[in-house]
């Protein structure tokens, strides 16, 4: 009999924690996490590119975690045009460095509407204002 009543008293006390911890996971709304799903391929001047991974490498030297990797930098610069930033930096010769990155569906499908000539000086302009102004 002693037996039955440590089962039962077991059971109810996980049935317990169990709802509890639903109810704290319904409490904590967190945004939904972004899903870079799409992909594309860039070219970016490969100095502009050794800038940012060096931009990169010194943030986190600082415990600045902002920006995980250059992808991540690029992703904000073309977020940052898309939301109207004004490209006030101008592209410059030199070799290009091509790089694959992922982006978010709105962030894509803004990439998709530029003109197709124009989208690697457009991409270039819209990274070097973003390092001029925002970092």
């Amino acid at each position: 009999m002693d037996l039955k009543a440590r089962k039962k008293r077991k059971k109810i006390e996980v049935e317990s924690i169990k709802s509890s911890v639903k109810e704290v996971v319904k409490q904590s709304s967190q945004p939904e996490p972004k899903f870079y799903t799409h992909p594309i391929t860039i070219q970016c001047n490969t100095l502009l590119y050794t800038t940012m991974q060096n931009m990169v490498k010194a943030m986190h030297t600082a415990n600045d975690f902002t920006y995980t990797s250059v992808t991540d930098v690029i992703r904000a610069a073309i977020k940052a045009y898309q939301e109207g930033m004004e490209l006030t930096e101008l592209d410059e010769k030199g070799k290009k460095k091509q790089t694959s990155i992922r982006l978010e569906e709105d962030t894509y499908n803004f990439y998709k509407e530029l003109p197709d000539q124009m989208r690697t000086k457009i991409i270039e302009r819209a990274i070097r204002t973003f390092l001029k102004e925002k970092l």
